[in-house]
């Protein structure tokens, strides 16, 4: 066998070596117990993982005080990122609440993963990840870390807090992380479970410390149940807030049918009036260019979801964004249940 055969012998044993390393690697990786897949790390390694940090107090500026209310990393920057740009390019404060990490995604825990294998260990390194794409998000839109809050629900579970486990005696078990109450360092109120009268306590908190003059939140009609009980518990927690004057509350939506059309990154075209809401008209906000260009950027940092629904973000970056306000005629559906009224006069405890 001459000298050239036996080095492309060599070169094609090395491509196989690596090519089955590449399948296998990820497989082999899965099966170390409780070991965070690093893949899921991978182009954000070097962001640091969010702080915990406590509910901000109020400014002594005479500007407003947005609080937006945002059930998954991701939901602020789609529904207000332009308008959290021109808030805080004018000087005004802002304070984002995230009610879970959104560690409950398949798509982005197989992808960047690479493995079939639904371990615990990996979602909630997922939820790590997301947290650290949110903050680079929001550091863009030029919002400050001291007034990023990750509360820690279950992703996927928050309408289950509000209707099935309202108790801290009956808390909700994550399907996906495999725990009842937040693994997450950085976690708002590190004793707090997955019930829904924590959850409402932990908002009732943070509204009377940053005593919002805004408070934007999901639309009940939006199509995502986390985004309803969101509604649920925002309206809920802003009506026990005492010495608290009342806020503006501005509505935004993000998961409806065939909405925004078209389906593809437009940022000269006006965002159109989503088709929900019988009740209420629709704002629209102008956005300036660079609020334009800063919602872009903010959107690109949450890369984790730009790989599995690309598409879908990106046709929120428009001209425009809208909100409405909440709708008259009493609560909606579901929203004054008995055990909510049980365990309203037990908030103040927690």
């Amino acid at each position: 066998m001459g000298v050239k055969q036996v080095a492309h012998r060599r070169k094609r044993k090395r491509k196989t070596l690596t090519l089955v390393s590449l399948v296998v690697g990820p497989f082999l990786l899965g099966i170390v117990p409780s070991m965070p897949h690093p893949f899921v790390h991978s182009l954000v390694w070097w962001v640091p993982i969010p702080e915990r940090v406590e509910a901000p107090l109020p400014g002594q500026g005479e500007g407003e005080r947005v609080l937006v209310i945002s059930p998954h990393p991701d939901d602020d920057v789609l529904g207000v990122g332009g308008t959290i740009a021109q808030f805080t390019g004018e000087g005004h404060e802002v304070c984002v609440v995230f009610l879970t990490n959104g560690d409950a995604n398949e798509a982005a825990q197989m992808l960047l993963t690479l493995n079939p294998l639904h371990r615990a260990a990996d979602y909630r390194a997922l939820g790590y990840r997301r947290q650290k794409e949110a903050a680079r998000a929001l550091d863009i839109l030029g919002v400050r870390a001291s007034h990023m809050l990750f509360l820690g629900y279950p992703d996927g579970g928050l309408a289950d807090l509000w209707s099935e486990h309202w108790s801290r005696d009956n808390p909700y078990t994550s399907p996906r992380t495999r725990v009842d109450s937040s693994p997450y360092r950085n976690t708002y109120s590190p004793e707090a479970v997955y019930a829904g009268a924590d959850l409402l306590a932990d908002l009732v908190e943070i509204i009377e410390t940053f005593q919002p003059t805004i408070v934007y939140m999901p639309h009940p009609e939006d199509r995502h149940p986390d985004h309803q009980a969101g509604y649920q518990f925002g309206m809920k927690a802003v009506s026990l807030a005492s010495s608290v004057d009342e806020p503006e509350i501005r509505l935004y939506v993000v998961h409806v049918p065939d909405w925004p059309a078209p389906h593809r990154l437009l940022p000269d075209l006006p965002l159109a009036i989503p088709p929900v809401g019988t009740q209420g008209e629709w704002e629209t906000v102008e956005l300036c260019e660079k609020a334009i260009d800063l919602k872009l950027a903010a959107v690109r940092a949450h890369m984790s979801q730009r790989w599995t629904n690309g598409r879908f973000l990106a046709r929120f970056v428009r001209a425009t964004e809208v909100y409405t306000r909440p709708p008259s005629g009493g609560p909606p559906p579901g929203f004054d249940h008995p055990g909510d009224r049980q365990a309203i006069p037990e908030v103040s405890s927690l």
